[in-house]
């Protein structure tokens, strides 16, 4: 019976032409769909489903070929100075995908210690009215050395972005308010943000999050998983 689905599935979905030609195969055919709808069923989400993987895979052996080089800049850094794997995150305070990406990121160096550190590059979408002032204090946060901190304040509160937020967090982390205000308002802050912007554009980077795993593109807030098999296969490739 299982050569015999296999056939009919064949002919579905590679000869259709042979149906019109072969009456007797049409009528095997649909003797065959009807007895068992539910394994034709189970075989064609199989079919369409090892099609869907193996375009992914395609695609993912296209990204592993074609790596991209990202200026790190001035941006700020986390983690090991000396690390193997570099990760450079474009993202955006406003947006709730680069939220979950946030925490991806966090787990995925968190399961590798002093393997990993982590580059921030600004990219607020013109859709997202706070992105681009969220930055801006980020960045203003980041030259009285507590970038990361305030980082993961204003994700905490993502769904309050607004001034009285930008200087309750300042406050709270004991920053100079009145360079904290003068930075954030400065030519500086938003040179920054172009400068980013500009880096992630050349590679292609249109929508947030973004990331950059030692030149491999991950376009997307992908599960850490995925992160996972990306660093498996660079270092399988160093290995060779």
């Amino acid at each position: 019976m299982k050569k015999l689905l296999a056939l009919v599935l064949t002919v579905i979905l590679f000869i259709p032409c042979a149906l019109a030609e072969e009456p007797s195969l049409e009528s095997l055919v649909l003797d065959v769909i009807k007895k068992n709808p539910q394994a034709i069923k189970e075989a064609l989400e199989k079919y369409e489903k090892d099609l869907a993987e193996k375009k992914q895979e395609e695609e993912f052996e296209k990204l592993l070929a074609d790596k991209v080089e990202v200026d790190i800049g001035k941006s700020p850094v986390k983690g090991p100075k000396n690390a193997e794997y570099l990760v450079i995150g474009f993202s955006d305070f406003q947006c709730p995908f680069c939220k979950s990406g946030d925490n991806t990121i966090k787990e995925f160096m968190k399961n590798h210690d002093k393997k990993i550190k982590y580059v921030f590059k600004n990219f607020p979408l013109s859709f997202h009215p706070e992105a681009a002032p969220a930055s801006k204090a980020a960045w203003a946060a980041g030259k009285q050395d507590k970038f990361y901190e305030y980082h993961d304040k204003l994700f905490e509160n993502q769904g309050k972005l607004g001034d009285e937020l930008y200087v309750q967090i300042a406050k709270d982390l004991d920053l100079n308010l009145d360079k904290f205000n003068k930075d954030r308002a400065s030519d500086n802050a938003q040179k920054q943000i172009d400068e980013d912007m500009k880096e992630g554009q050349k590679i292609g980077i249109s929508g947030t999050p973004g990331f950059v795993l030692n030149g491999v593109k991950i376009l997307g807030a992908y599960p850490v998983d995925h992160f996972e098999k990306v660093l498996s296969r660079l270092e399988a490739t160093a290995k060779k």
